[in-house]
């Protein structure tokens, strides 16, 4: 199985866990970058990072640097985190909370929710995850960060392509849940698992059965695939 396809002008590269590279043109995004290494970045290196939470399998400053390079914008939300980030990075921050529409680097990214017990809403201003809707390469795409099943999935149609994490645990959605917010709320043209087969279960072969006719679903094998503790 492969680790990357194609969405359009889109390349996509999944990575462990919810790590994931996005190629268009000459500019790379990257989400939540963790677990890599130089022969993994292979030079590739980010105009943009978007970071949705502090996790550990979500947030490492050696990655984040380590993809860095002049002029990247590392995007992320107001929980407190960039207290965390200032003067531990090279990348200019932006923060944004969810509602926030930005310009970064040429590319439309609004922020959005994404929440659940384990990563509360707190009302939307200082949320712990967010998630991101980004339009590049002539594709809009939502990536979710850890988030359950919630009525905004609603509102963030139409979709391209979405990200949506499926490994449960009482982190994420389930299987089940996450095709629920795909066929019945989301209802994009691909949509591609993620945030499972590391630190918790996660089944996508499941998750690509629940879904319905006409949504194609991409599974991608991570590039680094390593074991949690």
């Amino acid at each position: 199985m492969s680790s990357n396809a194609t969405i359009g002008q889109v390349e996509v590269t999944r990575y462990i866990q919810s790590t994931v590279k996005f190629n268009s043109g000459n500019t790379t995004i990257w989400v939540d970058p963790f677990g890599l290494n130089d022969d993994l970045i292979n030079g590739d290196k980010a105009d943009i990072i978007l970071l949705t939470h502090e996790h550990g399998d979500h947030f490492n400053l050696d990655a984040i640097n380590a993809v860095s390079k002049d002029n990247t914008i590392l995007v992320c939300n107001n929980s407190g985190i960039e207290e965390k980030i200032k003067g531990n990075v090279s990348s200019e921050l932006v923060v944004m909370k969810e509602g926030d529409k930005n310009l970064v680097s040429g590319i439309n990214v609004e922020a959005v929710a994404g929440y659940n017990d384990f990563h509360p809403r707190n009302n939307g201003h200082d949320s712990f995850n967010i998630g991101f809707i980004f339009e590049f390469g002539g594709v809009r795409i939502l990536n979710a960060g850890d988030t359950d099943l919630i009525e905004e999935f609603s509102a963030m149609s139409p979709l391209d392509l979405a990200l949506l994490p499926i490994g449960n645990a009482g982190y994420t959605m389930d299987e089940n849940d996450a095709a629920k917010a795909v066929n019945e709320m989301l209802k994009p043209g691909t949509v591609i698992p993620v945030h499972y087969g590391f630190a918790t279960g996660g089944d996508p072969e499941k998750f690509k059965s629940l879904i319905n006719s006409g949504i194609n679903v991409e599974i991608l094998d991570p590039l680094n695939p390593m074991k949690a503790g």
